[in-house]
């Protein structure tokens, strides 16, 4: 199996001319022969379990307000994997990590919009909640999908390192993050240490990773090696930054 933390931007991207999107197209075809997909966006987020969607078929959710009436164009849905989704929540009971089997949410936009430019026809997607429960938890749970998985699975998680929406809305100048230069070093170091303990440092709380950044914690603990290499990196708006990894 093989691993990606891909950030999904802004839902401008979309109608925008972006690099991005070519970035996330020519990813999508390395990986066009997997046949499934686990994705963990951090705008599925739940408080006590890890909800887990085991409906026959992802609906397309367009979670953002107040944008071009020409975004809301835009959808996309994919058929789950309800086997696999079935057996990650028997692999999380076992391992005593709270999760619940749900048929109530589908694929938000940190989902479905790198999904459509990589696999622009769906594979079958399996989708997994973020808690408030901190890394070691995000990576416990990658631990079971990567137990289970076979050569053929490809576990994503999505977001933006550093996510300052304040400094974008006030456009108060460029600003380069200091917590994403260590972020991508401790990532080509392979220092999984260094990556639990990043909640403590004065640079996490600058940053305000979206998600807390677990959807890139439950992709690394999916990995074996635990060691990504950075396929690129941009901060394309005031305080937003995008990043994509590729685990080992």
């Amino acid at each position: 199996m093989k691993a990606l933390f891909v950030s999904h931007g802004s839902p401008m991207i979309l109608v925008e001319k972006n690099s991005w999107k070519e970035l996330l197209s020519e990813i999508g075809k390395e990986f066009a022969d997997f046949d499934r997909v686990v994705i963990v966006s951090p705008h599925f987020a739940t408080w006590d379990k890890h909800y887990v969607e085991v409906q026959e078929r992802l609906e397309c959710i367009q979670d953002y307000y107040g944008f071009p009436e020409e975004l809301y164009k835009f959808c996309y849905s994919a058929p789950n994997d309800v086997e696999f989704a079935e057996a990650i929540v028997r692999g999380l009971e076992r391992e005593g990590i709270p999760v619940k089997a749900d048929t109530s949410w589908g694929l938000d936009h940190g989902a479905w919009i790198p999904l459509m430019y990589m696999f622009p026809f769906p594979k079958k997607v399996v989708t997994v909640s973020i808690t408030p429960n901190g890394p070691e938890e995000h990576v416990r749970i990658g631990e079971v999908i990567g137990s289970l998985a076979d050569d053929k699975t490809l576990v994503i998680g999505t977001g933006s390192p550093t996510h300052r929406l304040d400094l974008m809305y006030m456009k108060v100048g460029k600003w380069n993050s200091k917590f994403d230069a260590m972020l991508m070093e401790l990532i080509n170091q392979g220092d999984v240490i260094g990556l639990l303990n990043l909640p403590s440092k004065k640079e996490w709380i600058e940053a305000q990773p979206e998600g807390d950044l677990a959807p890139f914690y439950v992709a690394l603990g999916s990995s074996s090696g635990k060691k990504g290499r950075v396929l690129s990196y941009t901060s394309p708006e005031y305080g937003v930054s995008m990043l994509a990894v590729e685990f080992d």
